[in-house]
């Protein structure tokens, strides 16, 4: 049972939506050598991607694409170099997920877990209890061109090779704007509260944005921090599960490096993004829509 002076928000988002430097925000809130958040990272898409109830990708999806992936997903031991608590993709079911989180966590103010939308599809009923659900979203040019490069860049092929491939390469990213709708037509159905954030408007004010996100979650830090040392200890605690979509190094150097939130970019013109992706940007775009419609702001 969680203790009721605390705070717990889970982020429900998609791959290449600026979850990452989210979380570390978050997470370098404590004051040094005191942590009081307990940061949680990506369990439902671990048990969804790799753990022993893993979700099969479609059949039609290209061996090449499978083959990168299982490939990335072969050290069981990827994130100990940087968590003393990684969660091992044997041990990962949906309820143990689900367990994961329902822990009491006696010695944090605030238990925050950021999670891919995808992870808990059809299984709802393994939603954590005691948890305000919230999400951050982003635009999908810049998702979908973020991912797209991405994944060419995993698989090592050039631009026009990997055009072919690209509707397979995209599918977590295409599945998670739908998925967060239709978590968010759930959540709102049971009665629960929703509170939506867009990466562009974090990253234009995020003294403002970030301040009324805490407020609609019920977080209180002492004093907001946009800025923070390199190196801060308190990671150490953070719980980080090894689904394919934090494999590809980027995200470790995030948490590691960074010491603010990156700078605002403007999307991209449609003419400056690849032809075989606009189908897809165009498939998104209704539910992102939707989601904008209902952000901080």
């Amino acid at each position: 049972m969680e203790d009721s002076s605390q705070s717990r928000v889970m982020l429900w988002t998609l791959p290449s939506s600026f979850a990452s430097s989210f979380v570390n925000w978050i997470g370098h809130q404590s004051p040094q050598g005191a942590p009081k958040v307990q940061i949680v990272i990506n369990p439902y898409a671990t048990a969804h991607d790799v753990g022993p109830e893993r979700v099969r990708l479609p059949d039609d999806v290209n061996k090449d694409i499978i083959d990168k992936w299982n490939e990335l997903h072969e050290d069981p031991n990827g994130n100990d170099g940087l968590y003393r608590k990684p969660i091992k993709d044997a041990d990962c079911s949906f309820k143990f997920a689900k367990d994961l989180l329902e822990q009491e966590f006696s010695d944090k103010k605030v238990v925050f877990c950021s999670d891919l939308s995808y992870g808990i599809s059809g299984r709802f009923d393994m939603l954590p209890a005691g948890y305000l659900h919230s999400f951050l979203i982003r635009n999908p040019y810049k998702t979908l061109l973020s991912w797209r490069n991405l994944m060419q860049k995993c698989l090592g092929m050039d631009k026009d090779s990997f055009s072919v491939l690209v509707g397979d390469a995209l599918y977590p990213v295409l599945e998670g704007y739908k998925k967060c709708w239709e978590l968010i037509e759930h959540l709102q159905s049971q009665g629960n509260k929703v509170v939506v954030v867009d990466a562009d408007d974090i990253q234009q004010d995020p003294g403002a944005i970030l301040t009324k996100y805490c407020i609609l979650v019920g977080i209180t830090f002492p004093e907001s921090r946009l800025h923070w040392d390199v190196g801060n200890e308190s990671m150490r605690d953070w719980i980080s599960g090894r689904s394919l979509l934090s494999q590809d190094g980027d995200n470790d150097d995030t948490f590691v490096e960074s010491t603010s939130l990156p700078p605002f970019q403007p999307a991209p013109k449609r003419h400056d993004v690849p032809f075989d992706i606009l189908s897809y940007i165009d498939a998104s775009m209704p539910y992102y829509l939707k989601m904008h419609a209902m952000r901080i702001h």
